[in-house]
């Protein structure tokens, strides 16, 4: 069904950076229909060393770029500096969960072996999604950054 301006609704404009099928340059834009989806929404709140933070990400979001996202103070001076963007590697994200671990899931293979000895509510927020993608709206998850 299309809307007055004839676009299906749900959907929006882009420019797409594909080339046509023609190989030759310069290239022109095309338009393109993007499917928008309503994921649900959870609410996370973020102790920091700087004080408390709130915001909402769509269910499925990662973890760590939701927080960096909303410049949450998610890394330490070292962390700053020398992280690994997000590969599990270093271990310089670690938040400590303290409500609505339910809806982060089992911990990483990576997560097991960087925080082997330390408490299970710790975790890597770059191997984590805040939700699964279809469910959690109106739940809260509580992060602690830097938990020591």
């Amino acid at each position: 069904m299309l809307s007055a301006a004839g676009i299906v609704p749900n959907t929006a404009l882009a420019t797409c950076r594909s080339p046509p099928i023609r190989s030759h340059p310069p290239y022109k834009p095309r338009r393109c229909a993007i499917t928008v989806s309503a994921s649900p929404q959870i609410e996370v709140q973020v102790q920091t060393p700087q004080g408390q933070q709130q915001f909402k990400t769509e269910s499925g979001d990662n973890c760590r770029l939701a927080l960096l996202d909303e410049k949450a103070d998610l890394y330490g001076l070292w962390g700053k500096v020398m992280n690994c963007g997000g590969g599990g590697n270093c271990g310089t994200c670690i938040v400590e969960v303290t409500e609505g671990v339910d809806l982060l899931g089992q911990r990483t293979a990576a997560e097991q072996k960087k925080l082997k000895g330390k408490p299970d509510s710790w975790r890597l927020a770059c191997q984590i999604s805040v939700g699964d993608g279809q469910s959690g709206e109106g739940r809260t998850v509580r992060l602690k950054t830097q938990p020591k």
